[in-house]
């Protein structure tokens, strides 16, 4: 009876870790990506499992609940940890992706259409390339590194089974949502306001030449501008993306704080 009822402790433990670990796979960039196939996600999750479940047990024991229903509460509690973290680093990919989307409409592309192969959703050309720079830097940085450390360092923070839904979590990612919008403007504001510029100097020359086809001479100066800015903007953007991914990961461990018991 003891032995059967060490090993519902044990599967129970596993189970925990696992879900925390699973919950990565959801939101978080990279490793929610479809190009990952589900059985190697699932593969990773249990090698992590395996690797973390010595070290809990050296500093926790579990505690089997008393009821099925309980047991589901716990795994689901779990599988927000890691979701959690995955949503903060989503926002500032998504920040970055809605900031290109915002050029896009000056720069007249917003009507040409890509498929993001991370997530299979179409999204225009000038928000893919800022989504895919980001992504190449962010794996440059060792970012997807980070998140499993933190993940991993977690269990310390946060006891397997003890996790706790406070009002301040929500209360930060309403801020961040809000944030993300900032972030966005900031990302796309030397590039939109180049175009807006330009949009003004053609209004004038619209005036004073009202025989010229401003859709036609207009478009191309517009897109030119906007492509040889973003060129010339790349070396800045990579600086300034890899301070906002170093922003988010920092941070992962005041997230954990939010939900500890």
């Amino acid at each position: 009876m003891g032995e059967d009822f060490l090993i519902n402790e044990a599967i129970f433990l596993f189970a925990l870790i696992f879900s925390r670990y699973l919950g990565i796979f959801f939101l978080t960039p990279i490793f929610s990506s479809q190009v990952i196939f589900y059985q190697a996600k699932i593969l990773i999750a249990l090698s992590l499992t395996a690797i973390t479940m010595p070290v809990v047990l050296s500093f926790y024991q579990p505690i089997y609940p008393a009821s099925d229903l309980l047991v589901l509460v716990k795994i689901m509690s779990e599988l927000s940890v890691g979701l959690f973290m995955g949503m903060a680093v989503f926002l500032v990919f998504a920040a970055v992706q809605l900031g290109g989307q915002i050029i896009d409409m000056g720069m007249g592309f917003r009507i040409a259409n890509v498929v993001d192969p991370f997530s299979g959703i179409n999204s225009p050309v000038i928000g893919q390339f800022k989504n895919i720079l980001l992504t190449l830097i962010f794996l440059a940085v060792d970012g997807h590194l980070y998140l499993v450390k933190h993940l991993h360092q977690s269990f310390r923070i946060i006891p397997p089974g003890q996790v706790n839904f406070s009002l301040k979590i929500w209360q930060y990612f309403f801020r961040r949502s809000g944030d993300m919008f900032l972030l966005a403007v900031k990302v796309a504001i030397p590039i939109a306001g180049a175009i807006f510029f330009i949009d003004l100097i053609l209004a004038f020359l619209a005036r004073s030449v009202p025989q010229m086809n401003l859709f036609v001479v207009g478009l191309p100066i517009k897109i030119m501008a906007g492509l040889l800015l973003l060129f010339v903007l790349i070396p800045v953007l990579n600086n300034f993306y890899a301070e906002i991914i170093f922003d988010i990961i920092n941070e992962i461990p005041q997230i954990f704080r939010l939900i500890s018991p």
